[in-house]
């Protein structure tokens, strides 16, 4: 393989990475009572995903651990040329998540990076840990960082809350974020064909790029598969392809 192929191949994996990071969603529980349905509610799980970007292939997982005081995500994915690891710590009180602490690290191809922020006295202050210049003093409430954001949107799908919008702490910038419910649609994966609940991202009037997100209600709003398309033409795609929730394997439809 050429130099250029090689690079090509690099910068393809690079930007793969990157992508993945953009989606860590949970599954969840429900318990029914003789007079309701109560909330669903985060359960520890552990997903593996195949990805995919122009014909580049990248094997990424995520794992959610603790309890509704101290929940912790973590996400990895690894290739030849990069990884990157990211967590999020962030505590729950009832349908809401209350971000706690992010931390982000790349390295490999490229400039290597780490991001830290603290968030404090209920998540109305952002300590940006290496940049302080950076930090939030004054964060809009239920302001999310750039994991938990993910797994609050599966709640309030799960929940069939409306409004899907939120505020993200992205370094000093906030970014805003919304989602809408597309309807139901059984898809393929390798995990067997599942009925899932379709979810688009909401953008700007005549913006070319294009996120989808399928969730599968019968697993516990698990993302099973996310498709987005760039401005270029070009499109990433994730597909679960390995599911534990509460410590069971989820076995594959047939």
């Amino acid at each position: 393989m050429t130099h250029n192929a090689l690079r090509k191949k690099a910068i393809g994996n690079t930007l793969l990475l990157s992508f993945l990071t953009l989606f860590s969603i949970a599954p969840f529980s429900q318990a029914e009572t003789d007079h309701e349905i109560a909330p669903k509610v985060l359960l520890p799980f552990s997903a593996t995903y195949e990805a995919k970007f122009s014909g580049f292939a990248v094997t990424a997982e995520r794992k959610l651990t603790g309890s509704p005081a101290s929940w912790r995500l973590d996400f990895s994915a690894h290739s030849m040329f990069a990884k990157i690891e990211e967590y999020s710590r962030f505590a729950q009180q009832g349908l809401q998540l209350i971000p706690q602490h992010y931390d982000y690290q790349k390295s490999g191809l490229g400039k290597d990076r780490h991001t830290a922020l603290s968030f404090e006295d209920n998540a109305s202050r952002v300590v940006n840990v290496y940049d302080k210049s950076r930090s939030i003093e004054k964060a809009p409430a239920n302001l999310q960082d750039k994991i938990s954001y993910q797994l609050q949107l599966a709640v309030d799908v799960a929940n069939q809350k409306t409004p899907l919008k939120y505020q993200v702490a992205d370094g000093r910038k906030i970014r805003q974020y919304e989602f809408r419910v597309a309807g139901t649609e059984n898809i393929k994966t390798p995990m067997g064909v599942i009925e899932t609940v379709k979810v688009e991202r909401v953008r700007e009037a005549g913006a070319e790029r294009v996120t989808n997100i399928w969730f599968a209600p019968k697993w516990n709003y698990a993302l099973v598969k996310l498709w987005q398309q760039e401005d270029n033409g070009k499109s990433y795609q994730i597909t679960l392809t390995k599911l534990s929730i509460d410590g069971k394997e989820v076995p594959a439809e047939n």
